[in-house]
């Protein structure tokens, strides 16, 4: 589940509720929702606006989500530590 996904919920709102606040149909939410649209920085600070989310914390909350990725813990492995 994408984290926009997952803090929209967690906020008890719908796609469409977003999608009003944001002034874009339904459909803009559901794209960035599967990845089938990337946000720039302005449009996801209007996103965080419109669920009620500081920016930074949504920031912080994907940088962990990367960090837990199994990917990142394959890359981490081969790293040398100074």
């Amino acid at each position: 589940m994408s984290l926009l996904r997952a803090v929209r919920e967690e906020k008890g709102l719908h796609q469409t509720d977003v999608a009003f606040a944001l002034g874009r149909p339904q459909s803009f939410v559901s794209k960035y929702e599967a990845g089938a649209r990337r946000l720039d920085l302005l449009e996801l600070k209007d996103v965080c606006d419109a669920v009620g989310v500081e920016l930074t914390d949504f920031v912080r909350r994907f940088e962990a989500v990367l960090e837990s990725s199994p990917e990142a813990k394959r890359n981490s492995r081969g790293r040398r530590r100074s």
